[in-house]
């Protein structure tokens, strides 16, 4: 299979267990610390899936864009795979300071824990998917 579609398939599995990962993650933060305004409802982390599936779209085409241009330029093994991790991190972190700023005013005691869940599934989710990344056939 060619190295891109091959690339392109592990970043669809990359997105779907980082946006799973942060929505749970992120939908527990707000039941816990936002329990007065959500009366600690199990509904959370299922809008949270949701909103975590189609908000992190943009940022994992944008690592996905990233590691094709550094599979075209001779990147492989482990000098790709940091480029995808620093890529991953900055994007996340982006990303988090985003929902801290927009949505996370909405969540007066969880956006920041629940920016930092943005961070560590996106991390998390990259280092799952490790030995595929690194290997550019």
């Amino acid at each position: 299979m060619n190295k891109y579609i091959k690339t392109l398939f592990t970043f669809i599995g990359v997105w779907f267990v980082a946006s799973l990962l942060n929505g749970v993650l992120s939908g527990i933060c707000i039941m816990v610390f936002d329990k007065d305004e959500f009366n600690g409802s199990a509904g959370v982390v299922v809008l949270a899936c949701v909103f975590s599936f189609i908000c992190s779209m943009p940022l994992v085409g944008m690592v996905w864009l990233t590691t094709t241009i550094a599979m075209a330029t001779g990147k492989n093994g482990y000098g790709l795979f940091q480029i995808i991790l620093a890529t991953t991190f900055f994007c996340a972190l982006v990303g988090a300071v985003f929902f801290i700023n927009t949505f996370g005013t909405e969540f007066k005691q969880a956006r920041y824990a629940a920016g930092l869940c943005i961070i560590i599934s996106s991390i998390a989710g990259i280092l799952s998917f490790r030995n595929q990344l690194k290997t550019n056939e």
